[in-house]
C-alpha cells in the first residue's frame, strides 16, 4: 500500500511540473508591438493603377543575316553588353574584298602620281603637251576618288559589323525572345524585348472631378500588397476619356524599386481628397474589428494588455486614424491582438 501510495505521489509531481510550462503559455501572451504616432493624415481615394517601365523596347535586326545565338529569357544586362549576335563571316569576307580593292587602287594612284611627277618635269622644258598632262592629273585625282570611296565602304561595313552585334542601350533584363539562333533575319525584324527596370512609372486613371486635387510635382503612397512606396507625379494628361470621365496620372517610382516591385503589377494609388491635419494613428494590423466595435489593446508599464476601445478614421498607407483614450507614444499591441484578453499579460519575441 505504501508503494502505490509512493508512486501516486511521484506520479502527481511530475504532471503538476509538466502542467506549469503550460499554464504559464495561456496566462502570457508572445505579441508584436508598435507605437501610437501623430501624424498628418486626411481622407484618401484609393484607385487602380498599373505598372509600366518608362524603357520597353523592343531589339529589332539592323543587318541582314543568320542568328549565330540570342540571349535566354530572363537574363539581365548592364549598358553595352550583347543581347543577341548575328553571323559576321558574310560581312567579314565583303569587308575582306574591299579591302584588297582599296590596296590595289592604291597602287594605281601610286603610279598615277609619278606619271604626273614625269609629265610636270617634261612639261616645264616644253616637251609634253598641256593635253597629256591633263589627262595625267585626271588618272591620279579619279584613283585617289576610288580610295576615298573604297575607304567609306569599309567604313560602312565596319559599321554592320558592330551593328550585328545587338548591344543593351541601358540596364535592362530581356523579357521575351521571338527569334533564336539558326533563324534568317532582316532589317527591322524583332528578335525579342528588353524592359528596363531601374525606370518604372505608374499609370492610373483618375476621376476628372478629382483633377484639382493632384498635379505634377505632388508625392503619392503607392501600395502594393504589403509594400508602401512613394511616387512622384511625373505627368498629368490634361485630356479626358468622354466614355469613363478619367484623365491619366503617370508617376515615377523611387529608384529601386523593382526590387519588390515590376512591370504589368497591379498597385493601388491613393488620391488625397482633403487637406492633411494632424491626428493619432496607429498601424492597421493593431485594429480588432468585432461587431461590439473596433479596439486596440494597449500595453502598460507592467506589461499587461488594456483594451481600447477606438473609432477609426482616415487610412494611409500602414496606418490609421483613431480616436479614444491614446496618446502619443503609448505602446500599443501590433500583431496577436485577436488573441487576447484584457488584463492578459503580453510579451515580445526574443
Amino acid at each position: 500500500m505504501k508503494r502505490v501510495l509512493g508512486y501516486g505521489l511521484h506520479t502527481l509531481a511530475l504532471a503538476l511540473s509538466l502542467a506549469t510550462p503550460a499554464t504559464f503559455a495561456e496566462t502570457t501572451a508572445v505579441v508584436e508591438t508598435g507605437t501610437v504616432e501623430r501624424v498628418a493624415m486626411g481622407a484618401r481615394l484609393p484607385l487602380n493603377g498599373s505598372v509600366f517601365s518608362r524603357n520597353d523596347v523592343a531589339v529589332t535586326a539592323a543587318v541582314a543575316g543568320e542568328l549565330d545565338w540570342v540571349a535566354e529569357p530572363g537574363t539581365r544586362f548592364a549598358a553595352g553588353e550583347p543581347i543577341a549576335r548575328l553571323d559576321q563571316t558574310p560581312l567579314r569576307l565583303r569587308r575582306e574584298e574591299l579591302q584588297g580593292l582599296l590596296e590595289r587602287e592604291a597602287v594605281n594612284e601610286a603610279y598615277q602620281s609619278k606619271v604626273v611627277e614625269r609629265y610636270v618635269a617634261l612639261s616645264e622644258t616644253q616637251n609634253l603637251s598641256v593635253f597629256l598632262l591633263d589627262e595625267a592629273l585626271s588618272r591620279r585625282d579619279i584613283a585617289r576618288k576610288d580610295m576615298a570611296i573604297l575607304e567609306a565602304r569599309i567604313r560602312q561595313v565596319d559599321d554592320e559589323i558592330a551593328r550585328s552585334q545587338l548591344r543593351a542601350r541601358f540596364n535592362c533584363v530581356l523579357v521575351e525572345r521571338r527569334k533564336l539562333g539558326g533563324e534568317y533575319v532582316v532589317p527591322g525584324e524583332i528578335i525579342g524585348r528588353v524592359v528596363d527596370l531601374e525606370r518604372l512609372e505608374v499609370r492610373v486613371d483618375v476621376p476628372i472631378s478629382y483633377q484639382q486635387r493632384v498635379a505634377v510635382g505632388d508625392r503619392l503612397d503607392i501600395i502594393a500588397g504589403e509594400l508602401v512606396d512613394t511616387g512622384v507625379v511625373r505627368t498629368r494628361i490634361a485630356a479626358g476619356d468622354p466614355v469613363s470621365q478619367t484623365f491619366e496620372l503617370r508617376i515615377d517610382l523611387a529608384g529601386g524599386a523593382s526590387e519588390s516591385i515590376m512591370p504589368g503589377q497591379l498597385v493601388k494609388v491613393e488620391i488625397p481628397l482633403e487637406d492633411s491635419n494632424l491626428t493619432l494613428a496607429v498601424p492597421r494590423d493593431a485594429v480588432v474589428i468585432r461587431r461590439e466595435g473596433s479596439y486596440i489593446y494597449r500595453v502598460n508599464e507592467q506589461g499587461v494588455a488594456e483594451r481600447v476601445s477606438v473609432v477609426l478614421g482616415a487610412g494611409e498607407a500602414s496606418l490609421v486614424a483613431v480616436s479614444g483614450e491614446l496618446e502619443e507614444g503609448e505602446r500599443i499591441v501590433v500583431r496577436g491582438a485577436d488573441r487576447l484578453q484584457s488584463g492578459q499579460q503580453v510579451m515580445e519575441p526574443g
